[in-house]
């Protein structure tokens, strides 16, 4: 009997996954460079303990995780990668609970990471390209997000769908055929720093009843930069959102958002849109240099500034039509600034639209601007 555990034994170490004990966890380490896989290491030890797998090389493999508690770590310096080989068949498919991808390269497959389930995963430091469709899909899950980049999926970079949340920290999401990130169906996500670039669909997409928090994100080189929905949104301070191909926001179809210490500039067309019953409450923004209007709100919209700076911009520096409402909240030490646009400052499409003027805005004021009164 002592043969056979010995021997045991020294195969295990032959292959590398002879397990490291201790109280907490079991370690195993998978060098792909050499023909081991995660697949097989995944089988391995107490499935009631936290199961931590080092990964070296490029291990050419649909991985799914189908345990609790594995965390799947690359090895510094010898180029660890997790490349699925078939573009039908998602590259890491999680359906357990704490699970955490860290410090890796995953490349290739349908999806290139995808939460499948209620549970919790983290995913630091990992770089996710080239995948035929998404590259993280988050469903009915949580998901920690942390210095990670998204490129080169062939749909979005980040979806969340079926009441799923993440929070997003100093991540970049760039160069995918739709969005940047796409937040639908009730579902949550807040990001904070990073990059949203280089999209050929918008950067950040808040859709079907969902709710976004953004903040200290430069959004650049998108379609819009960021699009809400029938959704909430709070697009907080330190936002950059410049040289968009169309808008810098866009609130539509009831959406209400509050856009508070942000600049939005360079964008192709309007910095601020809202139509279709949308509600923008803006607060302490910088709107210039827009290929259109800075700020415009039609059909059944209903718009408010305080202490905005609204100049610069190609066509008015605010504009309503179409039974819109805007109201400027800006106090007399710090009125709403909306002059030195290129037509007239504040423009009313039509006699259908109201106007609540602060006692010190400034910039000049079309005629069809009339008031609550008329």
């Amino acid at each position: 009997m002592k043969r056979i555990i010995r021997a045991t034994a020294l195969t295990l170490i032959a292959v590398g996954l002879l397990p490291t004990a201790s109280a907490q966890s079991i370690t195993m380490t998978v060098d792909c460079n050499r023909g081991q896989t995660i697949a097989n290491a995944l089988k391995q030890g107490d499935f009631r303990r936290p199961l931590v797998v080092v990964v070296r090389g490029t291990c050419n493999e649909h991985v799914s995780i189908t345990r609790d508690d594995v965390t799947l770590r690359g090895q510094p310096g010898t180029e660890p990668t997790v490349n699925g080989p078939n573009s039908t068949i998602d590259t890491i498919v999680i359906s357990k609970d704490t699970v955490n991808i860290e410090d890796l390269t995953v490349m290739g497959g349908f999806n290139g990471i995808r939460l499948q389930g209620p549970f919790f995963a983290g995913v630091r430091n990992v770089m996710v390209r080239n995948t035929a469709n998404n590259g993280i899909l988050i469903r009915a899950g949580d998901m920690e997000i942390v210095n990670d980049t998204v490129e080169y999926a062939g749909a979005s970079g980040l979806v969340l769908g079926r009441a799923a949340s993440a929070r997003v920290v100093n991540s970049h999401f760039r160069y995918s055929h739709f969005a940047g990130i796409f937040t639908q169906n009730n579902s949550t996500v807040t990001v904070n720093g990073g990059t949203v670039s280089d999209n050929e669909g918008h950067g950040i997409n808040v859709d079907y009843g969902s709710d976004g928090t953004i903040s200290n994100v430069e959004i650049f080189n998108n379609a819009t930069g960021i699009l809400v929905s029938t959704s909430h949104a709070s697009i907080d301070g330190g936002n950059d959102i410049h040289h968009n191909r169309e808008h810098g926001v866009v609130a539509q179809a009831g959406a209400v958002i509050g856009v508070n210490g942000a600049k939005v500039s360079g964008n192709g067309k309007t910095g601020v849109l809202g139509y279709l019953g949308a509600t923008i409450v803006m607060n302490s923004n910088e709107i210039t240099g827009n290929g259109e209007s800075g700020v415009f709100c039609l059909n059944d919209s209903t718009l408010q500034v305080t202490s905005d700076r609204i100049t610069g911009n190609a066509h008015h520096g605010i504009g309503v039509q179409r039974r819109s409402t805007l109201i400027d909240l800006g106090p007399i030490d710090e009125p709403t600034d909306a002059s030195g646009n290129n037509w007239v400052d504040l423009w009313c499409g039509d006699k259908e639209s109201s106007v609540d003027l602060g006692t010190n805005f400034k910039g000049t004021v079309d005629s069809a601007c009339t008031g609550f009164d008329d």
